[in-house]
């Protein structure tokens, strides 16, 4: 028997088998749901609204719902059967979304050298006296005698010339590739898709002019099977072949769906997209390119790829011309993909004699380092903690996240995304908490929370101590107290165990590389910090907490969303491409687990 289930914002509805759990029904839908435990009900990130529907039932094993949020209609998605027909209110992803839109930018003097072009041409008719065939009156018309066709070109340009004699030729390297009737000579486009574990985003270019035609910024449809890569393997293992088309299916149908939302908005039909580069984490890779990845989950973790693949985009799924080609940028190591090689281009960090530190930080902190004519990089277990995954109120950057925190004698102030009530805390709230925490002495240098009457003896003021709670002598910190029966925001001491676990392995793996090209933290000219974090988080907060070497403030900078940056760059001009494999070759990775001083590092670093 059928139900029907319509999730809202979204207003998407779906039929789908009665007793099927509402997690199953979004991948179904397409609908992002945070599915970090895999539908195991451990994280409670799933958590829905049931607006009408079967609220007779709640299964809760881990207890993550208040008895006020059953009471206002909240479930588990994951463990919330569909028994009759429902509406389902979800969580608005689209602020994060939006906060990746503003973060592509392409390096000053950036020049676009396509190897496409696109010929608006008037063909001679053929006569009695001069019966031409179709390509040599094509070749004249262009006057070039050398290049040759594509079948399916050819067959078009028959057709089109049997019509009328002005039509549009595209080449590629010296090869005509496509025929339009018409003038169509500024319709040439491409896509560049950074494939993010929790983000996804796709621009097309116009490959002639190098303007950036739109943006699509979305949650991987993945995440439903699982918050970060490990769970996203340990799913295609259980059925090798089904579960990773599952994967590879959902991502590709999503960015199917942004290439027909530019056709709807701004009128680039997918028949004139002719090339498509892609970046992602090695995992994110394997899976895109439709390859098991279960050998990145075991050691040696070797990829089964490191140079770029490429082929006919129709081979991997993609909507686009017939003849469109796509390339999958080139991996350094196993859990160091092509998002950080495209990084790496985009800020120039090729010259490898000045101490230079690019650190992007998600599940996985990927960590370069330059200095002494060296460049080495590794990939650090971070855990989820910064993407908000493990945090007992995180969540990610979405509607309500609060993304900044200010302590004074006044108490506490907040920022949250979209400026309304907090209902969660994002990853770059995470990080200003705890070193506000730390800067104001209510967690100490281990990382323990204080109680209210060690915090009275320092002195601490009042209105930060009122914050504190305690059950059963331990104590956690509220950021934000729930009005009206809304959620309370709150720090607890097993969060701040979370982001010392994943702050020390980022530190950690900074100071072996260090060692690697052999400076000190004095002799770091730069650092730049990749993606969202390093555009929203405050660099004194993440080098009060020990995630980053403390130097000037002022040579710590953002590079935006570099992996999309870096995946343009190669989409406008392949001399990138060529770039980027010649680099990806030139960096040693560094297999942590390996290194005799880790955990020695490691333990150090978990010192606040």
């Amino acid at each position: 028997m059928k139900v029907k289930v319509t999730f809202m914002p979204q207003n998407i509805s779906i039929d789908v088998e009665e007793g099927g759990t509402v997690l199953e029904a979004a991948i179904l839908a397409g609908v992002d749901i945070d599915g970090n435990c895999s539908g195991t009900g451990i994280c409670g990130k799933c958590k829905v609204r049931i607006d009408s529907g079967d609220l007779t039932q709640c299964s809760d094993p881990y207890g993550k719902l208040t008895e006020s949020e059953k009471k206002r209609g909240f479930r588990l998605a994951c463990t919330h059967r569909l028994l009759k027909d429902s509406v389902v209110y979800t969580t608005d992803s689209r602020a994060t979304a939006e906060r990746k839109r503003k973060l592509i930018h392409l390096p000053e003097g950036f020049k676009p050298e396509p190897t496409l072009r696109k010929e608006y041409i008037t063909v001679k008719a053929t006569t009695l006296s001069e019966a031409k065939s179709d390509d040599r009156r094509v070749r004249e018309a262009l006057g070039e005698k050398d290049i040759s066709f594509e079948v399916e070109a050819l067959r078009n340009i028959a057709v089109i010339l049997r019509e009328q004699n002005d039509l549009t030729i595209t080449l590629r390297n010296g090869r005509i590739i496509d025929a339009e009737s018409g003038d169509h000579s500024r319709e040439c486009y491409g896509l560049a898709i950074d494939v993010g574990t929790t983000t996804v985003v796709v621009m097309v270019w116009n490959l002639i002019t190098g303007e950036l035609k739109g943006v699509d910024a979305f949650t991987n449809p993945q995440a439903n099977h699982g918050a970060d890569v490990i769970s996203r393997i340990t799913y295609v293992m259980k059925n090798r072949t089904e579960n990773l088309e599952k994967l590879r299916s959902a991502l590709i149908d999503r960015i199917n769906l942004s290439v027909y939302e530019f056709s709807f908005l701004y009128g680039i039909k997918p028949q004139n997209i002719y090339e498509v580069v892609v970046v992602g984490n090695t995992t994110m890779s394997t899976i895109f390119a439709g390859m098991d990845p279960s050998q990145l989950s075991t050691a040696p973790f070797a990829p089964i790829f490191e140079n770029g693949v490429a082929g006919d985009a129709s081979r991997f799924g993609i909507t686009a011309a017939d003849h469109a080609k796509l390339y999958i940028s080139a991996n350094i190591a196993g859990h160091v993909g092509s998002d950080i090689t495209a990084g790496i281009i985009t800020t120039d960090l090729t010259d490898f004699n000045e101490g230079r530190l690019f650190i992007d930080i998600g599940t996985n902190g990927e960590i370069v380092m330059t200095g002494n004519g060296k460049a080495v990089a590794c990939s650090t277990a971070a855990g989820p903690a910064f993407e908000g995954s493990s945090i007992e109120c995180g969540m990610r950057a979405a509607n309500g996240a609060i993304e900044r925190i200010d302590l004074s004698v006044d108490g506490v102030a907040f920022r949250t995304v979209g400026s309304i009530a907090p209902v969660g805390i994002c990853g770059s709230g995470i990080f200003d908490a705890v070193g506000e925490l730390v800067r104001v002495g209510i967690v100490d240098s281990s990382g323990r929370i204080l109680s209210a009457d060690k915090l009275e003896k320092k002195k601490v003021p009042e209105a930060l101590i009122s914050q504190i709670r305690t059950v059963e002598g331990v104590s956690d910190f509220c950021l934000y107290k729930g009005r009206h029966g809304e959620k309370d925001v709150y720090i607890t001491q097993k969060d701040i165990r979370e982001v010392q676990l994943a702050k020390a392995a980022i530190a950690a793996g900074i100071r072996i590389l260090m060692k690697k090209v052999g400076i000190t933290e004095q002799e770091i000219k730069q650092i730049i910090i990749a993606g969202a974090f390093g555009n929203y988080i405050r660099a004194e907060s993440a080098i009060r907490i020990g995630i980053l070497p403390d130097i000037d403030r002022l040579r710590i900078h953002s590079a935006g969303n570099a992996a999309g940056s870096g995946a343009s760059m190669m989409l406008l001009s392949p001399e990138y491409r060529q770039r980027v494999e010649k680099t990806a070759r030139r960096i040693r990775h560094v297999q942590l687990a390996t290194e005799p001083n880790f955990q020695d590092a490691y333990m150090e670093a978990m010192r606040f």
